[in-house]
């Protein structure tokens, strides 16, 4: 039988990639488009929400520019992220493979007291807001309203996400209940 390199295979002989047998539960073989790969995590996610309470909810002092929402997240079926609460209330990605990552949050509002207020959010990466992730709804006192702000962005080791607020005058926004669910595959 003559001597023949894996490399120069065709498709038809072609077997389980190399390292087959030690990748990890949950790991896809990726190719480089070079006759090679690497052994990855198919996908990673993590979920964060606000305790609901309309009784006793989160109160954010919001302002004309953007601040942070600094509320106590609780992080649900996690693969890949941590949950930080210093210096702000942020999700960081650990996992070490860039990822496309879907990020999606959901917060139920109202203004505190006073007049109707417009109210935006926008995603924050590494302290940078993402142009095109802002979105606006009126907060008005005594009704709960939904606003929700979807984006997409890649992650990299280590990088975080924020969600930021601002309103049209100052005014104390708020929140009964918020989700932010971050979702990705290798980039």
């Amino acid at each position: 039988m003559a001597n023949v390199n894996h490399s120069a295979l065709s498709d038809p002989y072609l077997h389980e990639p190399k390292g087959a047998s030690t990748a990890t539960s949950g790991e896809v073989y990726i190719a480089d488009g070079a006759g090679s790969g690497a052994w990855t995590q198919n996908h990673r996610h993590v979920g964060g929400h606000l305790t609901f309470s309309t009784g006793s909810p989160y109160a954010h002092s919001t302002t004309t520019t953007d601040t942070v929402i600094n509320p106590t997240f609780t992080l649900v079926d996690n693969n890949g992220f941590s949950g930080l609460s210093s210096p702000n209330a942020r999700i960081q990605y650990d996992g070490t493979e860039d990822i496309s990552a879907a990020l999606t949050g959901t917060f139920s509002i109202q203004q505190a007291s006073g007049t109707s207020r417009q109210v935006e959010l926008v995603f924050y990466k590494n302290g940078v807001a993402l142009a095109g992730s802002r979105v606006i709804a009126t907060a008005v006192s005594g009704e709960w309203h939904q606003i929700t702000v979807a984006f997409n962005t890649t992650l990299s080791t280590n990088d975080y996400i924020e969600v930021f607020t601002k309103a049209d005058a100052v005014a104390t926004i708020n929140y009964a209940s918020g989700y932010l669910r971050i979702t990705g595959v290798p980039s």
